[in-house]
Order: C-alpha cells, then structure tokens, then sequence
C-alpha cells in the first residue's frame, strides 16, 4: 500500500485560493439579483442579514488565503511608485459608512507623499488596518489616518481607544490572537493586525504598534 505524501496546508491554500474565492462572487451575484425582486420587508432585512453574512465569510476567507499565499511565496509583488493620497481616500472613504455605524470618525490628513510599493498589496494592508481600528476601538472615538515625516516617513492609523498594552501587543500579531477586552467589533478570527504585519514584510515596510492611549500602527516606509 503506497502512503500518500504529507499535505502542506500552507501550500494546499495558496494553490487554491483563487477557486475558493469563485464561490463568493457567485454568491454575491446571486444575491444581488434575489434583493432586486424582494419587496416584503421582512423578506428584505432578511436577505440583508444574509449579505452581512455572506461578506464576513467572504473577508474571513480572504484574509486566509493571503496569509497562505504570502506564508508559501507565492503573493506576487510589482513594486512602483504609489501616490497615498488617491489610495488613503479610497480605503477610507469605502470604510466611512461603517466608521459611522460604529459610531467613529475617520480623519484623513492629506498627503503628497508618494512611496515604492505595490498599490494592490497596500491597498488590502491599508484596508485591514483601518478595519481593525474601527472594529476594536470604543464607540465617539476617532481614528486619524495620516504621515509623519519625523525620522523618515511613516503613515500612522492612531485611534483613542483603550489601547493595547506593551506586554499584550506581540499576542494580537499572532494568528488568530485576540484580547477579550475593549471595542465593539464582532469577533473575527484574530488574523488583521497579523495579515498587516505579513503583507508590510513582503512588501520592505516597517510595521509597528505604540501608543499609551489608544493604539497607534505605524507603517515606515524606505527613503
């Protein structure tokens, strides 16, 4: 009897990501045109409640099979000279109305500051750490987004939150690491401020995690 060959699940992720992630668009899509024809009430908060479902599973998976791809070597990387700011209002202006939900505001201080990275990559790093500022910090807090340029330039994502302490904050870089303190987020499976910490590696960015009150996340970038 032939013993089949250890299984790499890293390596088994990265190599099907792409089709795990076909099931979602379908699914997206098909809602879609399911929340068109549905004009009961009840049969819409419900069809609403599904898509609020369907987009966790769908950002919790993501976040999975970028780990894996960049954990196997396999993220591919284009390194070209990004403008921030075009990026910075996108990535806040998508997560705006769920700043709002939750109660924060986002301030977005404007740049000129143009970096060499990969656009797509840092648009996702940029994504999930704004999320993870609103999904962890208390309710009326702000969270500034913006560049110091004291000791080189750095992107800060600062909230006022409870903060996390110093001896806590190598735990919420481990995957799947959570404290079960502060914020009012839904708990997720813990991998955002991993997922930053990954992608800033890949790409040659400095990440680190400060700040006395509150949580501050900056992100260094090479002159």
């Amino acid at each position: 009897m032939t013993v089949p060959a250890p299984l790499d699940p890293i390596q088994l992720l990265s190599a099907v990501g792409h089709d795990l992630r076909q099931p979602f668009q379908a699914m997206r899509l098909f809602l879609n045109l399911l929340q068109m024809k549905l004009a009961d009430p009840k049969q819409v908060e419900l069809a609403d409640r599904l898509e609020e479902a369907l987009e966790i599973g769908a950002a919790q998976m993501d976040q999975v099979l970028t780990l894996a791809s960049l954990a196997a070597g396999t993220a591919r990387v284009h390194l070209e000279q990004v403008p921030l700011a075009p990026l910075l209002s996108r990535v806040t202006g998508a997560l705006s109305d769920k700043a709002a939900a939750a109660g924060m505001a986002i301030r977005l201080v404007p740049t000129r500051l143009v970096v060499n990275s990969d656009p797509v990559m840092l648009d996702r790093l940029l994504y999930a750490l704004i999320d993870n500022a609103i999904a962890h910090a208390a309710p009326g807090r702000r969270i500034l987004v913006g560049v110091r340029r004291t000791g080189g330039a750095v992107l800060i994502v600062a909230d006022d939150g409870p903060g996390i302490d110093p001896a806590d904050r190598a735990i919420v870089l481990e995957a799947g690491g959570r404290l079960e303190k502060g914020g009012t987020g839904r708990r997720g499976l813990g991998l955002g401020l991993t997922l930053c910490q990954h992608i800033a590696h890949r790409l040659g960015h400095g990440f680190t995690l400060g700040g006395r009150s509150g949580l501050t996340a900056a992100l260094q970038f090479s002159p």
